[in-house]
């Protein structure tokens, strides 16, 4: 059976590489990332039993951590199959299925999980349907906005850019799923990017309604407008949640007919004498639930960043200092405190360039959340830190990893 299965997969691969196989399918390519790294993360200072003055979202305060553990994180590491067929006139089919690689053995996954589509390409752009990050989450990818970081792992942006705190981190968006976060990958996604003209472009995405109920029409609307010309990257996304009910997940006693869940963002990015970048990023994330009747009916905060890239030969620093603010919200009860919700995170890193390819890298990073925030870390890291302890302990992660593309 074994060697019946290597014939299989040695007459797959004559078929892609013959002549036939070419004329059918004009490109076909295989890629992928192996980014995984060991680290050791912990969670401590978290809010004492009975703290006066506690926010009135914020969940009671407990004085629970986390102890000290170790952990093997894949990261975003993935493989993917992508290929383009030219129909004439300007005009190419385009194609992608990508998956995650979980080299760890945890986790595994279904076939397509990760950004994959089917559309068409031409001079007016490219039109397809999928499952895809939304722009609002790519619109810092290439540019001289994006984070140091990769904007992936525990130490990633996502930590306090595109999480409202309360432990919610970046993932999937998924149709009549309550969901509170703004960095995600949305699917049943309809999407159009632009070309560039004189620097400018533009990416719109729609993911549809199709867990519409009786009472509820959960929809996501995503869009960014870049400018990026020679070292300078300018960029404005936005992106809005229907009846996800971001406030109910936050506060479980958040109750609504409908919601609108909003995003902003507005960043800047400058390449210095050809090895520094140096960036800037706002944000603003909005919540209001509608015919509520009882708990919170909105939420707002502000939170930016700055990010600083050098690179001097094989070598790669990397800075990047986030902080959120308190924010404001409104309450069926009337009187409704947002103190203590606020963060900071810090992070810094080391890389070096093996290869044009692989780099191996050293990182650190920390979460001080005030006394009623609960900020947590993004993708990866050990699920006993980055999800459950009380709240107002402070999450922090070093480690050691090597990352390869292909």
């Amino acid at each position: 059976m074994k060697r019946k299965h290597q014939y299989l997969a040695l007459a797959v691969a004559g078929a892609l590489a013959s002549p036939v196989g070419a004329m059918a399918q004009t490109n076909v390519q295989i890629y992928g990332t192996l980014n995984v790294n060991f680290q050791n993360t912990e969670r401590g200072g978290a809010t004492n039993v009975g703290t006066p003055g506690m926010a009135t979202l914020s969940a009671a305060p407990t004085g629970v951590n986390a102890t000290s553990r170790n952990a093997v994180s894949t990261d975003s590491s993935n493989i993917g199959f992508r290929g383009m067929e030219d129909l004439g006139g300007g005009l190419k089919a385009v194609w992608q299925v990508e998956t995650s690689a979980n080299v760890d053995g945890n986790n595994l996954a279904a076939i397509g999980n990760r950004n994959s589509k089917i559309g068409l390409a031409g001079s007016f752009g490219e039109v397809f349907f999928g499952n895809w990050d939304t722009p609002y989450k790519a619109g810092t990818y290439g540019t001289a906005v994006g984070d140091p970081f990769g904007q992936t792992d525990v130490f990633g942006f996502q930590s306090i850019m595109s999480s409202p705190g309360f432990n919610q981190r970046s993932g999937t968006y998924v149709s009549g799923t309550n969901n509170a976060s703004f960095d995600n990958r949305a699917n049943n996604t309809v999407a159009y990017w632009s070309p560039t003209y004189n620097g400018f472009s533009g990416k719109l995405a729609y993911s549809a309604n199709e867990g519409k109920t009786a009472t509820r029409n959960p929809n996501l609307w995503s869009l960014t407008v870049n400018y990026n010309n020679g070292p300078l990257s300018v960029l404005y996304s936005y992106e809005r949640h229907n009846d996800a009910f971001g406030l109910t997940v936050m506060q479980a006693g958040s109750t609504g007919t409908s919601s609108r869940d909003s995003g902003h963002r507005l960043g800047a990015g400058y390449k210095f004498f050809g090895n520094t970048t140096a960036s800037i990023l706002w944000e603003r994330l909005d919540y209001d639930n509608s015919g509520t009747v009882a708990g919170v009916t909105s939420y707002k905060r502000d939170a930016w960043q700055l990010g600083v890239l050098h690179e001097l030969g094989s070598h790669k620093f990397r800075l990047r200092y986030n902080q959120a603010q308190d924010g404001s919200c409104s309450n069926v009860a009337g009187n409704c405190t947002t103190s203590g919700l606020g963060a900071r995170q810090w992070t810094l890193g080391y890389g070096y360039s093996l290869s044009k390819r692989t780099e191996g890298y050293l990182f650190y990073t920390k979460i001080a959340n005030r006394k009623s925030a609960s900020y947590t870390m993004t993708i990866g890291g050990a699920a006993g830190v980055v999800t459950g302890p009380g709240v107002g302990s402070d999450p922090q992660a070093l480690g050691v990893g090597i990352r390869h593309n292909f």
